[in-house]
């Protein structure tokens, strides 16, 4: 990505978070905290002083939005021209920060309770991000035959245990009730699914790195 693409995409970002705390001070000061305290939305009756928080909320949404399709996007190039030239996309290992957003799952502890909101807890996937420090670090391989053993041999193994996983859990939240609440069944099955398919991601690219630093070990020992 150019520097000015960066310094935009920097910049788009940081005015979002300032118009989101902005409105937070005002729903605070101006609007009884609507939309910022914990609220029944069942019950919830449109106020126009609620604009503010809607309209910073949604335009944080769609640039979380286009910034994750833009980097799909990018990778997915990246991944063609890795191909093409037998090296490794180049990647900054500082992305894998972006695991950091994972935690973000353990905000469904709080939304369930307060108007049933599980969706949080689907950001357990984005732990898989930390592999992106990993993959980083081996920008700019050139893939020769033993690497690209190796990178079969990292996706089976992550492959394998991210199976594995999938398969225990299912195995037992299909035997009934957890504590006898079908909710809690299904809270356990997204939270169980999420941090399952970011293992698989983020072992895929450790074992990876594990094997290829562990094969120049040994050819150092030679």
């Amino acid at each position: 990505m150019k520097t000015n693409k960066k310094k935009i995409w920097i910049g788009c970002g940081i005015l979002c978070m300032l118009i989101g705390l902005i409105s937070v001070w005002y729903a605070v000061t101006f609007n009884d905290s609507r939309l910022v305290a914990p609220m029944d939305f069942k019950n919830y009756v449109f106020d126009i002083r609620d604009l503010p928080m809607i309209v910073s909320v949604f335009l944080t949404c769609i640039y979380l939005v286009t910034l994750f399709v833009m980097l799909f996007i990018r990778a997915g190039k990246k991944q063609s021209q890795a191909e093409e030239t037998a090296i490794t996309r180049k990647i900054n290992p500082r992305l894998g920060f972006l695991g950091i957003l994972g935690f973000l799952g353990f905000a469904g502890f709080w939304t369930y309770p307060v108007d049933g909101t599980i969706f949080p807890f689907a950001f357990f996937l984005f732990f898989g991000f930390f592999g992106f420090y990993y993959e980083g670090r081996m920008s700019g391989t050139f893939m020769d035959e033993r690497f690209r053993e190796n990178i079969a041999r990292a996706k089976l193994k992550a492959y394998r245990i991210t199976f594995g996983v999938m398969l225990v859990a299912l195995v037992i939240l299909c035997q009934g009730k957890l504590f006898g609440n079908l909710e809690y069944t299904l809270i356990a099955a997204i939270i169980t699914l999420s941090l399952a398919l970011a293992s698989g991601i983020f072992l895929s690219e450790y074992l990876l790195y594990r094997y290829d630093h562990g094969d120049q070990a040994d050819e150092g020992e030679e």
